[in-house]
């Protein structure tokens, strides 16, 4: 078992479980009230969900790859398509922290830092399971 990879899956576990209860809260309701037409509504929530369901998976994988469910010649690949996207979630969200107001700010840059995190121990997971 690899412990880099049990804390980035636990880590993006974690993501996912308040990724989907906040955005439930904030996302989903906010579209509700939103001023743009059925369509685009449709489509926003579409991409919230393939979002939450990419986060689950992703997590799913992170603990197979930690138990050596998958073998190493797929699990070093995996690892590294998760902790690239992951990584680039943290500057997605970092960018966001900027534009939002400076009270919400310090909770994207949390989120960021979670998502560096997971981007991190997978790449060292994946570099490490090479060996």
């Amino acid at each position: 078992m690899r412990i880099s990879l049990l804390v980035a899956a636990l880590l993006s576990l974690m993501i996912c479980t308040y990724y989907s209860w906040q955005g439930r809260l904030r996302i989903i309701s906010s579209l509700k009230e939103a001023c743009m037409s059925q369509w685009n509504k449709q489509i926003l929530r579409s991409l919230f969900h393939c979002q939450t369901g990419f986060l689950f998976i992703s997590s799913l994988y992170l603990f197979a790859c930690a138990l050596g469910l998958i073998p190493r010649m797929y699990a070093y690949s995996l690892l590294l398509f998760i902790g690239l996207n992951h990584g680039i979630f943290a500057i997605w969200h970092c960018y966001i922290a900027i534009l939002s107001p400076p009270d919400r700010g310090i909770g994207m840059y949390i989120m960021a830092l979670l998502f560096l995190f997971v981007a991190l121990f997978a790449l060292l997971g994946a570099l490490t399971s090479c060996v």
